[in-house]
């Protein structure tokens, strides 16, 4: 017997759209997983402290501003890392265009 080939009858500009948005989710996600973590720790060291030191409330408000802060720095460095490296991958692209079509 004969395999039916299955063709996908989807456009490549579909597929990458479809690509584009994922890797967004998936960026998305992440960015907010990485806050969600950062405050998390803060606000366990600061009660862990406030424990083992006897300052309670202290540690834990500092602790987890500690932790906010170096969440959101996290996210601002992660986000200009991806618009530095999709300027750089359009650039790239561009360049490749031309080179094709001059050839």
């Amino acid at each position: 017997m004969k395999k039916k080939q299955q063709h996908d009858s989807t456009a490549p500009d579909e597929r990458s759209t479809r690509g584009t948005l994922l890797n967004a989710v998936v960026v998305a996600g992440s960015l907010g997983m990485t806050l969600f973590v950062c405050i998390c720790t803060g606000v366990f060291l600061g009660k862990w402290l406030d424990e083992v030191l006897g300052t309670s409330p202290w540690g834990l408000i500092f602790c987890s501003l500690l932790g906010a802060v170096s969440g959101f720095w996290s996210l601002y460095k992660r986000v200009l890392s991806s618009i530095d490296g999709d300027s750089r991958h359009s650039s790239d692209h561009n360049a490749q265009e031309g080179r094709w079509k001059n050839s």
